[in-house]
């Protein structure tokens, strides 16, 4: 399938040139196969450029709550913490874009065999039916494991919309 989409937008750069944004997407039946890791893979370099050049942070984080823009401005002392507030929030919104790249990262390329301790096997020199080798599972640090993964993936619903420079 393919979509084309265009022009989407119109926009002037910098010098005041016209610029048609037209997007082509050619979608083929296996990338809905594996649908989470086919966007994961578009997903990651769009979050990586937006935490090295993004300018700014959702507003409606806590830390941005703190600041004088939304307090009272007839008190001075409001924005003595200015500055604090934005580095706060800046650094907690750099965190949070890490954590949602991290996320993604393990969709693309899952670490899960880090857990076995021990590896079940079987073993094919019996003489009649193969001897199964129970292994052994860290089941808690794959949990805690599975936990921040989809703590990323719940970062990424909470900010979608925040996911703009």
């Amino acid at each position: 399938m393919r979509v084309n989409i265009g022009p989407y937008e119109d926009r002037t750069n910098e010098v005041g040139e016209r610029l048609d944004r037209r997007i082509n997407i050619h979608i083929d039946n296996y990338d809905t196969w594996n649908m989470d890791h086919t966007l994961a893979m578009i997903i990651v370099p769009l979050l990586k450029q937006l935490k090295e050049t993004g300018h700014g942070a959702p507003g409606d984080m806590v830390e941005f709550q703190q600041t004088s823009n939304q307090a009272q401005d007839s008190f001075p002392f409001y924005a003595e913490g200015d500055d604090a507030a934005w580095d706060a929030g800046h650094a907690r919104w750099h965190s949070i874009l890490d954590e949602m790249i991290w996320a993604f990262e393990q969709v693309i390329d899952p670490k899960e065999d880090q857990f076995w301790i021990e590896k079940p096997m079987l073993d094919w020199e019996a003489d009649d039916i193969p001897l199964a080798k129970h292994g052994v599972f860290d089941r808690k640090g794959f949990e805690e494991y599975s936990n921040r993964i989809d703590r990323g993936l719940q970062y990424f619903g909470q900010y979608y919309r925040g996911l703009w420079d």
